[in-house]
């Protein structure tokens, strides 16, 4: 049963790219949950179809691109039936999403007023006045100074980082209970990363939100997330807290990952990496996804998929060395 503390639940979420030849899954039952207020982090190297889950989510898979089964409920409603019209009012008031490069995500034509204005009127019937009054209390919100100022400048005359606090006060003006930050961080520099990520942080706890953060930085992960899943190769191989996460990894890409973080060792900094790469879509492994880059693998590993495995009340992993363990019947 699913739990209904829950503001978003994720079950057995497949997605598949047409084909002459059939559909190609790139997602591949996918299952999560979301607590009201609490942060998830997707982890998983390039490829691995973490972006592509928070797309099915918002409904904004490329046009090629469909989910072909399984369901994403949000306040105990199947999004996944809805009209498009349907998941266009969702998104902005109910859910909303940070991309990686805001200048990509702002319109470059439109004054950055105009686009957030634009935004509200098109979920609240408020007035012009009303709206813009809100864009600059949000542009003051997250750190912009003169608002007044910057809501009549285009985006190109702002920093990248000033961009970006432009998109997240334009996620949360209408106040969603669900945000999504793909990689938010990637096109800045580290001191702007550190900032945007406290804003975000203050601003859940004002509002009261949930947020999925999609990285594969797992030091951003230890400062914000409450309970984190690992994908490799469209699959979740791990999923658990924040804290068992670094204390005691399960599944050995988790391992591989964590050991690929940068070190200190007499005064030089050591390296560890994970042999080869992320499987083809059209060219998976018949058993474990993973079994080709790890180093404990068996026969099985290679004829077989892995169930996921509970292992304690606060972890579970996709992999064959926790055989002995009861296979997990629902998702954190």
């Amino acid at each position: 049963m699913l739990e209904t503390l829950s503001l978003l639940n994720v079950r057995d979420l497949e997605v598949a790219l047409p084909s002459e030849d059939g559909d190609i899954t790139l997602v591949n039952k996918v299952s999560f949950s979301l607590k009201k207020g609490k942060t998830l982090g997707i982890v998983g190297e390039s490829g691995c179809g973490k972006s592509l889950t928070s797309l099915s989510i918002m409904g904004l898979l490329p046009p090629n691109i469909k989910v072909k089964n399984g369901f994403i409920q949000l306040n105990g409603k199947d999004i996944t039936k809805l009209s498009k019209s349907e998941r266009r009012r969702l998104r902005g008031k109910d859910m909303a999403m940070i991309f990686q490069e805001p200048m990509t995500s702002l319109n470059p034509v439109y004054k950055i007023g105009y686009q957030i204005v634009e935004l509200i009127r098109n979920h609240e019937n408020i007035s012009k006045a009303e709206a813009r009054k809100r864009a600059i209390h949000m542009l003051e919100l997250v750190g912009i100074p003169r608002p007044n100022k910057v809501i009549e400048d285009y985006p190109h005359q702002l920093s990248g980082g000033m961009r970006q606090r432009v998109m997240i006060g334009m996620a949360l003006s209408c106040n969603p209970g669900l945000l999504i930050a793909d990689e938010p961080t990637t096109a800045l520099d580290v001191t702007i990363q550190a900032q945007i990520f406290d804003l975000m942080k203050s601003l859940q706890d004002k509002m009261h939100m949930s947020l999925i953060l999609v990285t594969h930085d797992l030091g951003v992960v230890a400062e914000v997330c409450d309970t984190v899943i690992v994908m490799y190769a469209g699959e979740v191989v791990e999923r658990t807290t924040v804290e068992e996460l670094f204390e005691s990894p399960k599944h050995p890409y988790t391992k591989g990952l964590l050991a690929a973080l940068p070190k200190l060792e007499e005064d030089k900094e050591v390296l560890s990496s994970i042999p080869g790469t992320v499987p083809s879509p059209t060219d998976m492994p018949k058993g474990c996804r993973f079994a080709d880059r790890c180093p404990h693998t068996f026969d099985l590993c290679h004829e077989k998929s892995p169930k996921e495995f509970f292992i304690n009340e606060q972890a579970s992993a996709k992999c064959w060395l926790y055989e002995e363990q009861l296979p997990r019947k629902s998702p954190v």
